[in-house]
């Protein structure tokens, strides 16, 4: 030690002896290098998961967003004809995201089961939406899960206007096929055509405005027949979506509350035993001028 000290003379040896020991050093540090690695792992993947999630949320729900574009821009340039001025749409929604986790075993009816239920504030008649078009309403809230009624089912009915010129009909499903829907009662001379997109009208007071329910597939006209036969195919993907959207109305947006402007002065009412007093209509131009000399006269 007191070489060492002094001169250089023992370097290449405590140099070689470091060499030596230094396998112990990384072999006794390698459970606490694993430990963290592994930590790590797992956190950043938790951390993935968790961004993919948000990610996902936030996308549907942009999606969501986008199916009305098309709507509000033919309802502006319609109201910009009539009014000459542009539209503004008040209508504000909260959305709540809900998973598919079943179907309906019975061939006839079409309906999917989602997780969430009565404790998530579901209730019947909640309108559903994916990430394409209108999907359905809720017809059944149990505590932890719903049954959704899907519009290509037979008893679906859903008001529905034509995009592009505002004609309004009902979308009702049919019992061959999920991806087909009819249009009820339309005439023949209806302003209807293949390529055009309908969207839900908002006229039952249940569904909002705007949504995207499908796009005309078929016209068929017979001269003699007073209705057309129209097919629709709906936007929505009935049979792939996984994640939908429950649409809620925006509790801060309540009406407001009738508030009557205050006199300035108090108003004085006739006594109740007051008696009526008919005027003939020729006499009125007289009555009311002695009613004006009367009250300029000083009291």
């Amino acid at each position: 030690m007191f070489v060492d000290n002094r001169s250089e003379y023992l370097g290449q040896t405590r140099y070689y002896a470091s060499l030596a020991v230094t396998p112990i050093h990384l072999l006794a540090n390698l459970p606490s290098r694993l430990g963290l690695g592994l930590g790590s792992f797992f956190q950043e993947k938790q951390q993935l998961r968790m961004e993919n999630r948000a990610l996902q949320d936030e996308l549907l729900a942009t999606q969501v967003k986008l199916q009305k574009y098309a709507h509000l821009e033919a309802e502006n340039q319609r109201l910009n004809d009539l009014l000459k001025a542009s539209s503004v749409v008040d209508e504000e929604k909260i959305t709540a995201r809900a998973q598919l986790i079943n179907a309906s075993p019975d061939p006839f009816s079409k309906r999917v089961l989602i997780n969430k239920g009565s404790r998530d504030g579901v209730f019947i008649g909640q309108p559903v939406v994916d990430a394409f078009g209108f999907m359905g309403q809720v017809i059944e809230v149990e505590m932890l899960t719903s049954w959704v009624l899907l519009i290509s089912d037979p008893q679906h009915h859903t008001p529905v206007q034509v995009n592009r010129n505002g004609i309004r009909a009902i979308a009702t499903g049919t019992a061959d096929s999920l991806h087909q829907l009819t249009l009820e009662n339309v005439t023949s001379s209806a302003d209807i055509v293949v390529g055009d997109v309908l969207v839900t009208s908002g006229l039952d007071q249940r569904f909002p405005v705007g949504y995207p329910v499908g796009v005309v597939s078929q016209v068929q006209t017979d001269s003699g027949g007073t209705f057309a036969n129209i097919l629709v195919t709906p936007t929505a993907q009935l049979d792939r979506s996984r994640n939908v959207l429950l649409l809620f109305d925006n509790p801060n947006a309540s009406k407001m509350p009738l508030v009557l402007p205050e006199l300035s002065e108090p108003v004085q009412t006739l006594p109740a035993s007051t008696p009526a007093i008919a005027v003939p209509l020729a006499d009125l131009p007289a009555v009311a001028e002695s009613a004006t000399e009367a009250q300029a006269t000083p009291q």
